[in-house]
């Protein structure tokens, strides 16, 4: 493929442009071969070598820079002239690094005769460089030969030979350290040629505040044994760069110093490579350690490698403790055979299903409680060796809300189901009222007749009331304040509970100000608030088995000045009772949304976060305090 026939080319043209091209250069004994598509001009390339390709860029698929590249991959001697479209002739504001590679841009509608000349002499460089390069290796050949037999001249002219051919930069200085050879590498890499150099001071390759330490005297000291390591280069265009330094002194034969001479790499490209890998792995890091899911990394064996903060929340784990152990133990036991133990082993295992997924699982906290957990699973190889890597959430409170939403719906049917009832129910009540009416209106009715009838009639109107709370309760309402009697609304709640409390023996106690002034709220709303204190407090009575009392006070308090706010009146409702009580850690958690010490499927954890929101949206405050003997007490204070 290296040998090139001086009389071939390669033409991607149209048949006019071919036809014009190869009219002129079949006079100079130049066979041209045409390719009329792209992968044609390709395959020519791959099957015999050519001096020049021409190629009309408006009949190819590709851009400029990719045709470029796909005819150097292939053919990289030979020389490329392409036929562009005005201002894509890789002028100087053209933005295609591989303009270089291209030995000629003509611009379209193309003169054949300058393509022509162009062709002609890209042939006449090859031929030329191709009679050097003979020349050349038989020259070196020469030199090898005769260095080999002994040769003093010959082996300095090796010696040169092969320092001026390497890649790093040599500067030789005298014991002066004034310079006195630099090769073709120093140039390129500082920019200096040899002229401009040759007899100044060494100092002119360094900034003065070199970072490294490697002062003069200190380096003059090192230079006698030898020194190497990184410090700070200076172009010629007074750019500072980074570079890595070996230096040896050059002595004679009888060990008197000569000279320094320093070998030098330009590292810029390898400090980038490694600013960009630690920038890398730095974004990798803030990424794993910030992230509010769980990311846990296991190796082929099941070992927890990686477990971020959020993992350490989530699982109760410090990462120390967790780190090497078996990746199944952040799981139930019954999901041992789901998860195995050697997840990177074997094809199928029980996590295939999970894999490049996102499933609901169960996680088991350090304490032993369960949690529903939503994990996404996907594998990777580092080093050769298998990594699986977990994404975890914890859905708890996803659930509750789901669990909540599920209840509001269930509560809305019932409350559609009491309003239908309680009609129903009406219609026969409302007779039993009328006809006891008529009977206690006779003359003639016995004393113990009427007795039994007023007993009829007085129950048949306390359970009309007790219906129309429940209906009213029931009953969907806007929200909407309004002067209120906070008695008459805890009269009304208790009316509604009256059943359930008696039917758990909770001996009600009622102390409540018949003097307190009237307020401005919500009744349903405060209503909602009073039954849900009321229900929690028969709820935690239900579990002892001594005397069940809840007492429940109203009055006006006055607070004490707080914040700059001086004294106010305020009207405070306490439900008080006697049941086991609450933790002391758990008592300021109490009106967490979603917290609950009642057993799963007992409460949603929401009724206290609830109610706690309904008085602040009032101005007023809910708290609880633990009683001095047993059980707690509810305060709600309101703007009086």
């Amino acid at each position: 493929m290296d040998k090139m026939h001086k009389q071939n080319m390669l033409a991607g043209l149209n048949e006019k442009l071919f036809t014009d091209l190869d009219h002129i250069l079949r006079k100079q004994d130049i066979q041209i071969d045409r390719a009329t598509n792209t992968e044609e001009f390709l395959g020519h390339l791959r099957d015999k070598p050519y001096g020049v390709a021409v190629l009309d860029t408006a009949t190819i698929d590709f851009s400029i820079p990719e045709i470029i590249t796909r005819v150097k991959s292939i053919s990289q001697n030979t020389d490329i002239i392409l036929i562009t479209e005005p201002g894509m002739d890789g002028g100087p504001d053209s933005s295609n690094p591989l303009d270089s590679l291209v030995y000629g841009y003509v611009e379209a509608p193309a003169n054949m005769k300058y393509v022509a000349t162009l062709t002609l002499k890209a042939l006449e460089k090859q031929k030329l460089l191709k009679s050097s390069a003979a020349q050349r290796r038989v020259s070196q050949k020469n030199v090898i030969e005769t260095a080999r037999s002994g040769d003093e001249s010959a082996q300095n002219l090796l010696l040169s030979t092969s320092v001026n051919s390497l890649n790093s930069a040599v500067t030789i200085t005298d014991i002066n350290r004034n310079i006195i050879y630099i090769n073709s590498a120093h140039t390129r890499t500082f920019g200096y040629k040899p002229e401009e150099l040759i007899g100044r001071k060494s100092d002119i390759l360094y900034p003065l505040d070199d970072p490294s330490g490697v002062s003069s005297k200190i380096y003059e000291a090192l230079v006698m044994v030898g020194w190497e390591g990184e410090r700070l280069a200076l172009r010629k265009n007074g750019d500072a760069f980074p570079v890595y330094e070996k230096t040896s002194a050059i002595k004679d034969k009888d060990g008197h110093q000569l000279g320094i001479v320093s070998v030098i790499d330009d590292i810029s490209a390898r400090r980038r490579l490694q600013q960009a890998l630690k920038e890398s792995e730095e974004r990798y890091r803030s990424f794993v350690e910030t992230a509010k899911s769980a990311i846990i990394a296991v190796d082929g064996e099941g070992k927890i490698i990686l477990f971020n903060p959020a993992a350490e929340k989530i699982f109760g784990y410090p990462r120390e403790e967790i780190v090497n152990k078996e990746f199944s133990s952040l799981f139930p036991g019954r999901y041992k055979e789901t998860i195995p133990a050697e997840p990177g082993r074997g094809g199928d295992n029980g996590l295939s299903h999970l894999k490049e997924s996102t499933s609901e699982i169960t996680g088991l906290h350090k304490n032993g409680e369960e949690f529903p957990a939503e994990v996404s699973l996907s594998t990777c190889r580092v080093e050769g060796r298998p990594i699986l890597t977990a994404i975890i959430f914890d859905i708890t409170e996803r659930k509750n809300l789901q669990e909540q939403l599920l209840q509001s719906a269930k509560l809305a049917a019932i409350g559609e189901l009491i309003s239908g009832v309680t009609h129903e129910v009406n219609n026969p009540l409302a007779v039993v009222i009328g006809y006891s009416e008529m009977l206690l209106s006779e003359p003639d009715l016995s004393g113990e007749s009427r007795e039994a009838i007023k007993a009829i009639h007085a129950e048949s109107e306390r359970a009309k009331k007790v219906i129309q709370n429940m209906l009213s309760f029931a009953r969907k309402h806007n929200p909407e304040k309004d002067v209120i009697q906070v008695n008459d609304i805890l009269e009304k709640t208790l009316g509604l509970t009256d059943y359930e409390l008696r039917k758990n023996s909770v001996n009600v106690v009622k102390d409540l100000d018949p003097d307190l002034p009237e307020t401005v709220g919500d009744p349903n709303q405060l209503q909602q608030v009073f039954l849900n204190l009321i229900i929690n407090s028969q709820q935690a009575m239900s579990e002892i088995n001594d005397t069940r009392q809840l007492t429940i006070r109203s009055r006006l308090k006055e607070t004490d000045p707080v914040g700059g706010i001086g004294r106010r009146n305020v009207i405070q409702i306490a439900f008080e009772d006697n049941g086991p009580g609450i933790p002391d850690s758990s008592i300021n958690k109490v009106f967490d949304p979603f917290y609950t010490t009642k057993p799963k499927g007992k409460g949603t954890g929401l009724g206290l976060s609830v109610s706690f929101g309904i008085i602040k949206e009032h101005g007023g405050e809910i708290f609880v305090r633990p009683n001095e003997v047993r059980g707690v007490t509810f305060f709600v204070e309101l703007p009086a």
